[in-house]
C-alpha cells in the first residue's frame, strides 16, 4: 500500500508519464509511415520528446486507415492520426470526430486544412506534416536535342506550348503508366487535375473539387481531351499504359535510344529514378520544369488530425509545424519531403534539385491539394476507374458517356446540409 501511495504521489506531482493514450504527459499517434519514413518520423518525435518531456507512442502500419476507422467505431481513437487524404479529414470533421487545431498552421498555401464541422462552421482541422510537389514535367537532358533543352530553359506559357516543344523532339514523346495495385488510374487523374488548375484557374478547380461543377462542363471536358492527347502521344500503347507502374513509367527516358522523353510525376518520383539501371543522378541525368500556365502548384500532403484534444496532443500538433520539426524531414537525403512552413527556406534542402522544387512551391501564387484526394472516397474511386476506361478508348463518344456517369456519381455524394449543385 505504501508503494502504491508513493507511485500515485509521483504521478500527481511530477512530469513522469503514468498513463496510456490521452494522459497529460503522453500522446498517441497512428500513422502509415514504416521503414525509412517511420524512422524519419520517429526522429522528429524524438525532438518533441526531448524539448517537452512528453512521451509519444507512435504506431506505424500500412493499414492505418482501416485501423483508425475500427478504433473510431469502438470509441477508442488515438489522440492523433495521419489521415490518408484531405477527403478523409473533411469527412471526420463533418462527423464531429476531429477536434479543431486552431491556427496551428498558416504557411505556404494558407488554409489548406479547413473543413466544415458539425456546427456548419469552417475551421482548420488538421496540419500538413509534409508535402509532395505534384505537376512536375521530368526529362533526361542527355537524350534531348540541344534546341529542346534550350527552349525548356525559357519560360513556357501554357501546356499547348509545352506540347509543341515535346512533339518537336519526338512524335510520341510522353511517358505514361497508370498501374498502382488497388489505386490504378491516379497518374491520369493527376494529369487532368493539373490541366484544370493551370488552364482554368483555382476558382474552377475549387468548384469542381467541391462537387458544384459538372464533369460535363467545358473546363473539365477540355482537361480530359488534353489528357487524351497525352495518351495519343505515348509510344508504348494502351496495354503498356494500363499495366506499367507509375514508378517505372519514366525508366525508358534513360534507355539508349530513349523510349520516351517526358514524364509527368510528383517530387517523390526521384526515388524511383534512382533505382533505374545505371543509377541516374539528379541534375545530370534528370531534371524538371514546372507544369506551365500560371503560378499554381498542386500538392499531395500527409495530414495529421487530432481526435482527442488533450494538452499533450495540442502541443504535438503545434510542434510538428515548426521549422525545427519540418527540417528534420527535409534534410534527410532522398526523403522527398517538402515543407509548407515559410520559415524553412529553399536553401535548407539537401541538394540543388530539391532546392529548386522548394523554390517552385515557395513562389507559387496558388497552392491546392490533389483534387481526387480531396473528393469523397466514392467520387475519387470513380475518377480513377474512369481514367482507365478512357485510355482504352479515348474517343469523344466514350468521353461523353464517362463524364455523364461521373456526374451521376457526383450527384450521389455530399451531405443533406451541402448537396451538390446542378443535380
Amino acid at each position: 500500500m505504501r508503494l502504491l501511495a508513493a507511485l500515485l504521489l509521483l504521478c500527481a506531482f511530477t512530469t513522469v508519464s503514468c498513463g496510456g493514450a490521452g494522459s497529460a504527459q503522453s500522446v498517441t499517434v497512428l500513422g502509415s509511415w514504416t521503414g525509412a519514413e517511420g524512422d524519419a518520423f520517429r526522429e522528429v518525435l524524438a525532438g518533441f520528446e526531448k524539448s517537452t518531456g512528453i512521451h509519444v507512442d507512435y504506431t506505424g502500419t500500412r493499414d492505418a486507415r482501416a485501423i483508425l476507422a475500427s478504433e473510431l467505431h469502438d470509441g477508442t481513437p488515438p489522440d492523433t492520426a495521419v489521415l490518408a487524404t484531405p477527403g478523409d479529414l473533411r469527412t471526420y470533421a463533418a462527423a464531429g470526430e476531429l477536434a479543431p487545431v486552431g491556427g496551428a498552421q498558416q504557411g505556404i498555401g494558407g488554409d489548406l486544412t479547413g473543413a466544415t464541422g458539425p456546427d456548419g462552421v469552417r475551421r482548420p482541422y488538421g496540419i500538413v506534416v509534409k508535402a509532395a510537389v505534384k505537376g512536375l514535367i521530368w526529362y533526361a537532358p542527355r537524350t534531348l536535342p540541344a534546341a529542346t533543352r534550350a527552349r525548356l530553359a525559357q519560360p513556357i506559357g501554357s501546356f499547348a506550348d509545352l506540347a509543341r516543344i515535346a512533339s518537336g523532339a519526338a512524335a510520341k514523346p510522353w511517358c505514361l503508366g497508370l498501374e498502382d495495385t488497388s489505386n490504378s488510374g491516379w497518374p491520369g487523374t493527376d494529369w487532368i487535375e493539373d490541366v484544370v488548375l493551370h488552364e482554368s484557374g483555382a476558382a474552377v478547380y475549387d468548384q469542381w473539387v467541391s462537387g458544384d461543377l459538372e464533369w460535363t462542363s467545358d473546363p473539365i471536358r477540355k482537361a480530359w481531351r488534353t489528357f487524351g492527347s497525352v495518351v495519343a502521344g505515348t509510344r508504348s500503347g494502351t496495354d503498356a499504359i494500363l499495366l506499367t507502374g507509375y514508378g517505372k513509367a519514366g525508366a525508358p527516358m534513360f534507355a539508349n535510344p530513349p523510349g520516351c522523353l517526358f514524364d509527368h510525376e510528383a517530387s517523390f518520383i526521384t526515388a524511383f529514378y534512382g533505382q533505374t539501371s545505371g543509377r541516374p543522378q539528379a541534375g545530370r541525368d534528370y531534371d524538371f520544369v514546372p507544369f506551365p500556365g500560371g503560378r499554381a502548384v498542386e500538392i499531395g500532403g500527409d495530414l495529421l488530425g487530432m481526435f482527442r484534444a488533450t494538452p499533450a496532443a495540442r502541443r504535438l500538433v503545434a510542434y510538428l509545424t515548426t521549422a525545427k520539426a519540418q527540417e528534420a524531414w527535409i534534410k534527410r537525403p532522398g526523403s522527398g519531403a517538402f515543407s509548407l512552413n515559410r520559415s524553412v527556406p529553399p536553401g535548407d534542402y539537401p541538394d540543388p534539385l530539391s532546392r529548386r522544387i522548394a523554390q517552385t512551391l515557395a513562389s507559387a501564387g496558388t497552392v491546392r491539394f490533389d483534387a481526387s484526394d480531396s473528393m469523397p472516397t466514392v467520387m475519387a474511386a470513380a475518377f480513377d476507374h474512369a481514367v482507365l476506361e478512357y485510355v482504352t478508348d479515348p474517343t469523344a463518344q466514350r468521353l461523353d458517356r464517362i463524364l455523364r456517369s461521373l456526374d451521376q456519381v457526383r450527384c450521389t455524394t455530399g451531405s443533406a446540409s451541402a448537396p451538390p449543385r446542378n443535380c
